[in-house]
């Protein structure tokens, strides 16, 4: 961690760990070098460009796993082909705002000097620079899609060079951790320097690419033991507990987000997309959604992931839409909700029930806009006559939204 000030010490110590990073010899870095952690990598400032919003959102989520077949072109006019088509399917279907994965797992799918580029990529062009100019001429509204928190495995992060996810990695200072069962590194909110990359890295993008939003989705804590973050919460707990330490943690990451993002242009929306079961949010994730919904300062949108049928039984659609409608309703934050579309022909109601989507996207009529999750469910080559009876649903749906 970076060296703290007298007067900064008390707050950190709430929210996260110090610590003096320990030089480790790494000289080959690449031709650009990355900044240091803890200088401004945005400083305040204007970009001038006036973010194409709607009130009420009707967005698309376009996965890294939605774009892969996009971004195997290996030239600029392949790759602006394929994404016209999809942007073409997305504006008749009528949507308005795509959501469109920028890092997955610490990477970048776009030109950046905090991290590395994804191996997603496989032409020499920049994928964010033609999805702006491209969605924007077709009049959807682009939002930055990122995983705050997710890295590459340790085998691909070991081979990367001159970048401070890495770096941290090599050196075991805390601030990358492995977790059980899961092939994927994390990054550990508790330290400054990470709640610092992840907000420069949003910064980053806003300033160099016409984005209309920032969005990110519930790639929180990515696991309740205490062995991840054990030592860092003995040295800084300073006397909460180990669950309102990390609920402290990651709001403090929302706020320094937000402020990063509005420091470069305050017009840019700033989104984020937790899970549905509120429940699950503060027991697995620490995520406060209550006071996100209720307090200036986190973001200016919330679209919780209500992915769940009529007759769920833990949390039933209506019921659990009215929870989030209750939670939003000073209208601090506009409400979005986010749709199971991936769900469909594969689990129970989704099957049975053609034309789901559209009905629940009626009920959503009194909030600020609905999600669809996610493209290649209703366009994917595999798709067939149930995902054309469900594109009409939407499309009706939307059409009255």
């Amino acid at each position: 961690m970076k060296l703290i000030s007298i007067t900064a010490a008390a707050a950190v110590l709430l929210t996260g760990c110090t610590y003096q990073a320990a030089k480790t010899g790494i000289t080959d870095v690449r031709v650009q070098s990355p900044p240091v952690v803890g200088e401004n990598v945005c400083s305040e400032e204007d970009t001038g460009y006036e973010p194409l919003n709607y009130p009420i959102q009707k967005g698309m989520w376009l996965s890294y796993i939605d774009l892969a077949p996009m971004l195997s072109a290996e030239d600029t006019g392949e790759f602006s082909g394929r994404f016209e088509e999809a942007c073409n399917n997305i504006s008749e279907l009528g949507c308005n705002t795509i959501y469109v994965h920028v890092r997955p797992f610490g990477d970048a799918l776009y030109e950046s000097q905090l991290f590395p580029p994804s191996e997603y990529i496989c032409g020499e062009y920049d994928p964010l620079e033609i999805i702006c100019d491209i969605a924007h001429e077709k009049g959807l509204s682009v939002h930055a899609w990122i995983n705050p928190l997710r890295l590459q495995t340790a085998d691909k992060l070991s081979q990367i060079e001159g970048f401070s996810t890495a770096e941290w990695y090599l050196e075991d200072n805390g601030m990358v951790q492995a977790v059980d069962d899961d092939s994927h590194l994390w990054l550990d909110p508790a330290y400054p320097e990470v709640r610092k990359l992840i907000a420069d890295g949003a910064a980053e993008i806003v300033k160099n690419y016409q984005v209309d939003g920032i969005h990110y989705d519930d790639y929180f804590y990515p696991t309740t033991d205490e062995d991840f973050d054990a030592e860092c919460f003995a040295v800084s707990g300073g006397g909460s507990t180990l669950e309102e330490w990390r609920t402290e943690n990651i709001s403090q990451m929302c706020r320094e987000i937000y402020e990063s993002v509005k420091n470069i242009n305050e017009k840019v929306e700033v989104e984020i997309s937790p899970q549905g079961n509120i429940e699950n949010n503060y027991e697995y994730l620490y995520a406060d959604v209550r006071k996100w919904c209720s307090e200036e300062g986190f973001c200016d949108r919330i679209i919780p992931q209500i992915y769940f049928g009529y007759e769920n039984p833990v949390k039933p659609f209506i019921s659990t839409l009215e929870e989030w409608q209750d939670m939003c309703s000073d209208g601090q934050v506009s409400l979005s909700i986010g749709l199971a579309v991936y769900k469909i022909g594969e689990e129970s109601e989704y099957v049975d029930d053609v034309g789901i989507i559209g009905r629940q996207i009626g009920n959503c009529a009194g909030c600020k806009g609905v999600s669809l999750y996610t493209y290649n469910s209703l366009f994917g080559e595999d798709t067939g006559e149930r995902a054309c009876a469900e594109r009409k649903a939407v499309r009706e749906a939307l059409a009255l939204y």
